[in-house]
């Protein structure tokens, strides 16, 4: 049964707002730093005024803090560039010396062009983690990364392939070539010259590796029922990171302030998590949090809603993000009462921003993106703006009138899935779409991938969730518990390859990520041994995905 709940979308106060993002914004919140543990003490005494009980939890993790970049072009008249060093690339203090050469398939023109790498430096306008594998293993030296927009800031970032601390078994995966970010400005000027010329140069990175301890506070709020949504957000940031992510966590500690009010009506309880390491630790803070409360989120989590950067200076659009388990109208409807307009498209959740938590059955995963309006976009920043990364990121980028906006959104959400009575999940939808998808990748991939086992167990679970809609006369309490695990398998395999118990790297997302490898292999574009190590993955994860959909359907077999 649906509880009516206490809807508090309009006791949201941006007076409160203001006082948490002006006191975050003023700290240097880089992950196991002073001003990052005394964000923390400040997070947790909000809660305490709250009422809120909390943990103050503490982990030691494996973090990369880029403080220097430098690239000096060995000219005639030789010059150095402003440059950074990327998160997770390797300390080179000292310089590493070489010619430079360019990668024209990484242009955005899409030119192609077989390049020898081997004991070179690599200029190019691509920085993704997997492609900075793949030119390490092709021996270059080094990475220079041009941003693709026109702002002067140069914006920090990273290029660690392993999600959160790294372990035995994927240790050597950790980067081992320099890798810095250069503007658009000093990377044209370096193309240009290198277009007449050979050249050489030197990068300089230096970066602080090793392990800090850091705390992570969790705050609970609980409901008449055992089962809970996890709200969360990440405190540190690079520099003082206002829009990222000083506002999320205002947002969260705005959420607790005002759930506690109304604790008494909610069905479901609420934790709010603050993450520490996800800039400079690869989204550590989830990950340990995941593997350590793994049993409490399999068995109790029904969501998890992630807040990054909302209420920043021109971002008026929002776009819902998801795994599009839950009903569409559900978001489109809450975006709706606040901005006047439904949104026009509801798009996957991303690789990154702390979706840890693909292993646990948790049927609901949403995350907001927010961006200026398509004709206002100028800067490719995952937010909008050029301000991203950079030391500029300060109190006077939030736009505290579109930050309550987004606070009323996000109580709305929560107060929806708190109350709610079945759990808001559309099966046949999902499995519609997955069924697309599913097929484009075999249409776009040799036809010795053979998908046939798949639709075969793809047909036989549509069929059973047909008579799933229905069944007359549900067990509330039996039908959600079923939801939750049909729901968490589902989301797993559209949005993970790995064991439930581990994590995949940090590459690039496509749904059903393991089954997509093969997408656009050929005979005719590989090497046999290329191929053959293709269809022996390929094999394996069609074997993953047809016995996991065999155990949902005897789950949906013993409900019915």
């Amino acid at each position: 049964m649906e509880k009516p709940g206490m809807n508090v979308s309009h006791l949201v106060d941006k007076s409160e707002l203001e006082k948490h993002v002006k006191f975050l914004s003023e700290l240097e919140r880089l992950s196991g730093e002073p001003e990052a543990e005394e964000a923390v003490t400040y997070i947790i005494n909000q809660l305490k005024q709250y009422g809120v009980s909390y943990e103050r939890y503490q982990f030691d993790g494996y973090f990369s803090d880029p403080h220097y970049g430098e690239v000096l072009v060995n000219s005639q008249i030789p010059y150095t560039l402003r440059a950074k060093a990327r998160s997770f690339s390797r300390n080179c203090p000292n310089g590493i010396t070489s010619k430079l050469v360019y990668d024209k398939s990484s242009d955005r023109k899409g030119e192609s062009c077989i390049v020898d790498f081997k004991g070179k430096i690599v200029i190019s306008w691509n920085y993704l983690e997997d492609y900075v594998m793949q030119i390490e293993k092709a021996g270059a030296l080094g990475l220079i990364h041009i941003w693709p927009s026109e702002e002067e800031a140069i914006h920090e970032e990273t290029v660690g392939t392993i999600w959160g601390t790294p372990t035995i078994e994927n240790m050597d995966q950790l980067t081992k070539l320099p890798v810095v970010g250069v503007n658009y400005h000093d990377g044209i000027r370096l193309l240009e010259e290198l277009a007449d010329k050979e050249i050489n140069v030197t990068i300089k990175t230096g970066l602080k590796e090793g392990i800090k301890t850091v705390s992570l506070p969790v705050g609970t709020i609980k409901g008449e029922e055992e089962e809970f949504l996890l709200i969360s957000s990440h405190y540190d940031s690079w520099h003082k990171g206002a829009t990222d992510n000083a506002v999320g966590n205002a947002l969260l500690l705005e959420l607790a302030r005002l759930f506690s009010i109304s604790n008494s009506r909610l069905k479901r309880g609420i934790k709010f998590a603050w993450w520490p390491g996800h800039s400079n630790g690869r989204y550590a803070g989830s990950a340990w949090y995941c593997d350590h409360f793994w049993e409490d989120l399999n068995e109790r989590c029904v969501a998890h809603i992630n807040v990054d950067f909302p209420g920043s200076k021109g971002n008026e659009a929002i776009f819902p993000r998801s795994t599009s388990m839950e009903d569409k109208h559900l978001l489109k409807e809450i975006i709706k009462t606040y901005t006047g307009k439904k949104p026009e498209q509801l798009t996957y959740l991303p690789r990154g921003a702390d979706q840890s938590f693909w292993g646990p059955n948790i049927p609901i995963h949403i995350m907001f993106k927010y961006e200026p309006a398509s004709e206002n976009k100028i800067y490719q920043t995952p937010g909008g703006n050029w301000w991203w990364h950079t030391e500029k990121d300060l109190f006077d980028k939030v736009d505290f009138d579109l930050l309550v906006r987004d606070t009323k959104i996000h109580s709305s959400l929560v107060n929806k899935l708190s109350n709610c009575g079945v759990l808001p999940i559309r099966l046949d939808e999902f499995l519609s779409s997955s069924r697309n998808i599913l097929e484009q990748i075999d249409s776009l991939s040799d036809k010795e991938f053979d998908f046939a086992p798949i639709y075969g167990s793809l047909e036989v679970l549509m069929s059973k969730v047909k008579k799933l809609h229905e069944k007359e006369n549900h067990n509330e309490k039996r039908l959600n518990e079923l939801l939750k695990k049909v729901s968490g398998t589902l989301n797993r395999l559209m949005f993970s390859y790995s064991s439930r118990y581990e994590y995949d790297n940090t590459f690039p997302f496509h749904p059903f990520p393991g089954l997509a490898k093969v997408k656009g292999v050929y005979h005719k574009n590989t090497t046999p041994e290329i191929f053959i190590f293709a269809c022996t993955y390929f094999v394996r994860q069609r074997n993953r995905f047809v016995q996991e959909v065999k155990g949902i359907c005897r789950e949906i077999d013993l409900y019915i």
